[in-house]
C-alpha cells in the first residue's frame, strides 16, 4: 500500500502512533517551557518541509537569516560554532548531492557568472593565506571567513532553483521578510519610547534592516512597471510597514541607495516606452505617489504616537549639507583615512583575513569618542581592499557588474512581463547597493552576505534564457 493511501484510510495502529508523536513533540516539552515546544515544533516542521530539497531549503535559510534577531540566531548556535544558518546551508548542500547523484547523473548547471564567483571564492582563500602569513588570530579568520564564503551558495541557487522558483517564490519571499522586518522595527519603537511624552525619539538600528531596501524597491518597480499583477492597494498596503520602518532606522546611507534605486527604477521606465509615448511625468507622478505613501503613513503613526520622527530625521539630514556637525560621520570619515593608511602598507595583497584596525569610534549611548580595535569597516569597497587586496576587489567587482549586467540586458530584451519587472529591481537594487557600499559593507561583512549571494543568484536565474525547470 502507497504512503498517502495509508494515510487516507488510516489504521488504529497509525492512529495511536501520530497521537503518540503529537504528545512526545508537543505536550511533554510543554511541561518545561514553552520555548523548548516552541522550538521542538518548529523544527519539525521545518525540517518536513525542507526534506530532500535543496529549493525549499535554500529558501528556509534565507527567511531565518533574514527575520530572526540576531541573538536569537546566537542562542540558536549550532555545534562547532556553526550558525543555524549556516547549519541550514549544509544540510541543503547534502540535499542537493543526493539529488545530483541520484537524479541528475552529476549534470552541472554552467552559467556565464560562474567564473567571476569561482575568482572571488579564490581571492577568498588566498586572504586567508595571507592572513595566516600575517600571523592573525585563527579564530578571527575563521569568524571573517565565513561570509565571503557565503557566495559558494551562488551554485547551489543556479543548480537548484528554477526561474519560476525565483519569480514565484524566493521574489515574493524578500518582499514579505521586508514586511516582517518592518513589523518588527514598528513594534520596537513602540516599546522603547514613552508615549506620553510627545518629543521622545528612539532610533531603531538592526542589521536586519538591511532587507528594507530591497524589498522597497522590489515593491516599487512592480507597482512602477505591472502593478496590474497584484493590484496597487495591495502593493501599497506591503509598502506600508516597509516604509514607515524604513524612516525609522533614519539610515542617511539607506536613503540615498533608496533615493538612486527610485530614480533608477523611474528612468528604465520611462526609456522602456515607445518614443511617442514617453513623457517625464508619468514616471515622475509615480515616484510622488510612492513618496506620498511612506511620508503620509509616517506622518499618521507621528500623530497617532507623539514621537517626534520628523524633527529627528530633520536633523539627520543637515548632515547632507553640514557634515562635520555629526560625531558619527567624523568618526566613520577619521576610520576611513585609517583604512586607507593600513591599505597602504600592502595594497596588493591585502592584510588578509583576521586583520584588525584600531580606530576612533563613538559610544552610541554616552555619544563619547573612543578607540576601538575592529574587524571591518563601514565601506565595502575599503573593506574590501584592507582583507583581500587588489585581487579581492577586483573579483568583486568584476562580479558585481556582470550580474548587473544581465539584470540590464533582460529588462531591455525579454518578452517575460514577470522578468522585466524583476530585472528592473534587480538593476535598482544593485545601483542603490553600490552607492550603500560607501557607508557599510554588509554585502561581504555580516550574516546579510548570505542573502547578496543569494539575490545575485536569482537574478542569474531569473535572467537565463535557457532556463530549464528544475524540482
Amino acid at each position: 500500500m502507497q504512503l498517502h493511501e495509508r494515510f487516507a484510510s488510516p489504521t488504529p495502529g497509525l492512529i495511536a502512533g501520530v497521537v503518540v508523536v503529537q504528545i512526545l513533540c508537543i505536550a511533554i516539552p510543554n511541561l518545561w517551557s514553552m520555548a523548548l515546544a516552541l522550538t521542538l515544533s518548529g523544527g519539525l516542521l521545518l525540517a518536513g518541509y525542507t526534506f530532500f530539497s535543496p529549493r525549499r531549503t535554500l529558501l528556509v535559510a534565507l527567511v531565518l537569516n533574514i527575520v530572526l534577531p540576531v541573538k536569537l540566531l546566537f542562542s540558536l548556535a549550532l555545534p562547532g560554532g556553526l550558525r543555524l544558518q549556516e547549519g541550514i546551508l549544509l544540510a541543503a548542500c547534502l540535499f542537493a548531492l543526493i539529488d545530483l547523484v541520484y537524479k541528475r547523473g552529476l549534470r552541472l548547471r554552467v552559467t556565464a557568472i560562474d567564473l567571476p564567483v569561482l575568482c572571488l571564492l579564490a581571492a577568498t582563500l588566498l586572504s586567508v593565506a595571507v592572513g595566516v602569513a600575517h600571523g592573525h588570530s585563527g579564530s578571527q579568520i575563521l569568524r571573517d571567513v565565513r561570509y565571503p564564503f557565503y557566495y559558494a551558495v551562488f551554485f547551489l541557487v543556479t543548480n537548484f532553483v528554477d526561474r519560476r522558483a525565483v519569480l514565484e517564490l524566493f521574489a515574493p519571499a524578500l518582499v514579505l521578510c521586508g514586511v516582517v522586518v518592518g513589523g518588527e522595527y514598528i513594534l520596537e519603537f513602540l516599546g522603547a519610547i514613552d508615549l506620553s511624552v510627545g518629543t521622545r525619539f528612539v532610533r531603531v538600528v538592526r542589521l536586519q534592516g538591511m532587507v528594507l531596501p530591497l524589498a522597497i524597491l522590489l515593491v516599487a518597480n512592480q507597482f512602477i512597471h505591472n502593478p496590474g499583477r497584484y493590484g496597487r492597494p495591495l502593493l501599497v498596503v506591503v509598502m506600508l510597514p516597509i516604509g514607515l520602518a524604513f524612516v525609522l532606522t533614519v539610515g542617511r546611507g539607506m536613503w540615498v541607495a533608496v533615493g538612486v534605486g527610485i530614480l533608477c527604477s523611474a528612468l528604465l521606465r520611462h526609456f522602456s516606452l515607445p518614443r511617442a509615448e514617453r513623457s517625464a511625468w508619468k514616471p515622475a507622478l509615480l515616484v510622488v505617489g510612492l513618496l506620498v505613501v511612506v511620508v503620509g503613513v509616517t506622518a499618521l503613526f507621528q500623530r497617532f504616537t507623539g514621537a517626534a520622527i520628523g524633527a529627528h530625521a530633520f536633523q539627520r539630514s543637515l548632515t547632507f549639507i553640514d557634515y562635520e556637525r555629526d560625531a558619527p560621520i567624523l568618526a566613520r570619515l577619521l576610520s576611513y583615512a585609517t583604512t586607507l593608511e593600513a591599505i597602504g602598507a600592502h595594497p596588493l595583497l591585502g592584510h588578509g583575513q583576521g586583520a584588525m584596525l584600531n580606530i576612533l569610534s563613538i559610544d552610541p549611548e554616552t555619544l563619547e569618542p573612543e578607540m576601538i580595535m575592529a574587524g571591518t569597516v563601514d565601506n565595502l569597497y575599503l573593506a574590501l581592499w584592507w582583507k583581500m587586496g587588489l585581487a579581492g576587489l577586483l573579483a568583486f567587482t568584476w562580479f558585481y557588474w556582470r550580474v548587473f549586467q544581465r539584470a540590464w540586458r533582460a529588462f531591455k530584451n525579454t518578452r517575460d512581463s514577470q522578468v522585466q519587472v524583476f530585472s528592473a529591481g534587480a538593476v535598482a537594487v544593485m545601483s542603490g547597493m553600490a552607492v550603500l557600499g560607501l557607508s557599510d559593507a554588509s554585502m561581504v561583512s555580516g550574516r546579510f552576505a548570505l542573502v547578496f549571494a543569494v539575490f545575485f543568484a536569482m537574478v542569474v536565474v531569473a535572467t537565463d534564457a535557457d532556463d530549464a525547470q528544475t524540482d
